[in-house]
């Protein structure tokens, strides 16, 4: 029997048959030292220091710590693609640690005032033995004039040393009507992990609140407790992830005010094997202050037919819960599953289908799960990275698919669904025997022959997400796009924010050089449906001075292949193409970055401004781990937490 490999968020598991699934990896950390593989460095390095440059740092300095940034030929500016992350060199060493899965809000008071959050790396190296260790709070950043200038700080941890998923939000009920009285909400995971270690124990959802703006923060409240090391060998412990945050802010709603999180529970059987991952839920009426108990609300469905563990039709495999509110107040939570057999074309891949459920009391109920689209993301459908997880090809990033959900403001019975999917790709290509061999022999790392054209796809619902239509592309441009994030501006067009590669600069045309992060909107829609209607395609390029003007993703100076994997086992896809770093002369794969994030976000105004954030790789940076291939310190891009505004 094949052990069960759920494809969603940290808690993701290896497809290994007849063998006890490995400890995920926690915390968004795909650097855990469970695949870290300690080498001789080129030239003997003697220093054993174990600071980020700047000195020690505790979770407590990080957590007071606050720096801004200002338009400028340093940063950029909102109207090209500015870089938002503060980049300081002191006091912590920040000018080279990671901002990835940026997530954004608007006031809906105040459309020039925002707030974002990332996961917010600082980081400490040991390289006497190799060995280095992060703390991930949650990094926000506020503006009040439009994406002119920022705040940029750390959310407070209440317990543990991590914490990261960001999910920010405003309560138009109680603000004010200036940025300053504005009520600001943020939720995150907070964990215990072993700064490096493979297992990652309590996987609470909290979610922090400011009664000025986003400033300053309250200590969280936490809404959704964890129980032991779930992402480890633990026997019944229990770690939510992937939370998401929204208000209610429509003033004709029942429920206007009211906050709803959701997240999914991951619960361990023995050993620490997966058993199921329900969505839960839970709401505030006081903007965060206190929390309704947790409940399940996935539901139950008879397409959901496979069960790891649990009663029949039961929709409890599942990852990426993301909940809107329509302007009545009605509620539906879309997610991943990977309950339903029906949609795996090659037996044991799982591949995931994504359902919603619906309420229309205030999450007092749900409805069944409605089948929203059934994806092309299962184990056969993707190449694999040096650390085991599904990428594109051409480059070694984690890979996911779920995308968003946004109720149109006009028009309360109308849902739209982006994602993005592989269903134009290569994939199925090989008997199910390849399954046996994920994630593939180095340095192809693609034992069943996927080839992907992941495009941007979406689906809708005009009858209040009682069914939606089938897919429908949206971009389909040569290589790849991930990470799609919608909204709707006043008129009914819609707004869509992506990564995307389109072999630019690779003369191999093998995608393995750079992407850019593209802004679409498409016409507003009707009910007759239809191919989409682009308005405008803008790439976002940065205007700040030394940026590359495409992102260099395989450049990495912090989460690059080489570390995971000695240099006959760097992966022979990625690129770029001719790269050397000497002494190394042949240095493609080495530094190909494995991470960055799993979304990306953008807000629409009440002044129809597009406001946009993500990891941008533009910037090249050195940090102060020492790279054992060529015995300095190791140099590449840095991600950097990016803003346009258009």
């Amino acid at each position: 029997m094949r052990a069960r490999s759920l494809v969603a968020g940290v808690a993701t598991l290896l497809v290994v048959p007849m063998i006890a699934v490995q400890a995920a990896e926690g915390r968004d950390r795909p650097f855990s030292t469970a695949r870290m593989v300690v080498r001789p460095v080129v030239d003997p390095v003697t220093s054993g220091s174990t600071t980020g440059g700047g000195g020690q740092f505790s979770k407590v300095q990080i957590e007071r710590y606050r720096c801004a940034v200002a338009a400028g030929s340093a940063y950029g500016t909102p109207a090209g693609s500015m870089d938002i992350s503060c980049n300081d060199v002191q006091p912590y060493r920040q000018d080279f640690n990671p901002d990835n899965e940026l997530a954004i809000v608007v006031n809906p008071k105040v459309p020039t005032h925002l707030l974002a959050g990332s996961n917010d790396y600082f980081y400490r190296f040991n390289n006497s033995t190799g060995a280095r260790q992060a703390l991930v709070p949650t990094g926000f950043f506020t503006s009040v004039n439009g994406g002119a200038s920022w705040v940029d700080g750390q959310i407070p941890m209440r317990t543990g040393n991590g914490a990261g998923d960001p999910s920010p939000a405003f309560n138009a009920r109680l603000s004010g009507n200036t940025a300053q009285t504005g009520w600001a909400m943020m939720a995150q995971l907070e964990n215990v992990g072993g700064l490096g270690g493979p297992f990652v124990a309590q996987g609470d959802v909290s979610v922090s609140y400011s009664r000025n703006g986003g400033i300053t923060w309250s200590e969280p409240v936490t809404v959704m407790k964890g129980k032991g090391a779930s992402i480890g060998p633990a026997n019944q412990a229990t770690f939510f992830d992937k939370e998401w945050l929204t208000v209610d802010n429509n003033p004709a709603s029942p429920f206007y005010g009211r906050a709803y999180v959701v997240a999914a529970r991951f619960l361990n059987a023995l050993q620490g094997a997966y058993a199921e991952s329900p969505v839960y839920f839970a709401y505030s009426d006081n903007g965060g202050q206190t929390w309704s108990t947790p409940k399940e609300i996935s539901g139950s469905n008879p397409l959901c037919t496979f069960q790891n563990a649990g009663p029949a039709g039961e929709c409890d495999e599942n990852g990426f819960p993301i909940p809107d509110v329509a302007p009545n107040g009605d509620l539906i939570v879309h997610f991943q599953n990977g309950n339903i057999q029906a949609g795996w074309e090659t037996p044991g891949e799982y591949e995931s289908t994504l359902l919603a459920v619906k309420s229309t009391n205030g999450g007092a109920t749900f409805g069944v799960p409605v089948v929203i689209a059934n994806l092309e993301d299962g184990a056969a459908d993707t190449p694999w990275s040096v650390i085991g997880r599904q990428t594109v090809t051409g480059h070694q990033i984690r890979w996911q698919s779920p995308g968003t959900i946004v109720a149109d403001p006009n028009n309360p019975a109308h849902w739209v669904v982006v994602y993005n999917d592989n269903f134009a790709g290569t994939h199925d290509a090989a008997p199910a025997s390849c399954l046996d061999a994920i994630p593939g022999t180095a340095p192809d790392y693609n034992p069943c022959n996927a080839v992907t054209n992941t495009n941007i796809y979406m689906a809708e619902s005009w009858n209040g997400g009682a069914s939606w239509t089938p897919r429908i592309t949206v971009d389909a441009a040569a290589g790849d796009q991930w990470f799609p994030w919608a909204d709707f501006r006043s008129d009914g067009s819609l707004a869509i924010a992506y990564d995307s590669n389109e072999n630019i600069a690779d003369p191999a045309g093998d995608r393995d050089d750079t992407f850019n992060h593209v802004l679409l909107t498409i016409a507003p829609r009707t009910p007759a449906g239809g191919a989409v209607s682009a308005l405008t395609r803008e790439a976002l390029v940065p205007n700040g001075t030394g940026r590359s003007p495409a992102e260099q993703i395989d450049i990495s100076v912090t989460h690059w292949a080489g570390q995971y994997v000695p240099q006959s086992q760097w992966p022979r896809i990625c690129g770029p193409d001719g790269y050397t770093d000497p002494p190394i002369t042949n240095a493609e794969g080495k530094d190909c970055n494995v991470f960055h994030g799993d979304y990306t976000g953008l807000a629409v105004g009440s002044d129809n401004r597009i406001n946009v954030v993500w990891t941008g790789l533009n910037r090249l940076v050195v940090s102060p781990q020492v790279d054992p291939y060529t015995g300095g310190l190791h140099n590449g891009y840095a991600q950097d937490a990016m803003f346009a505004r258009r």
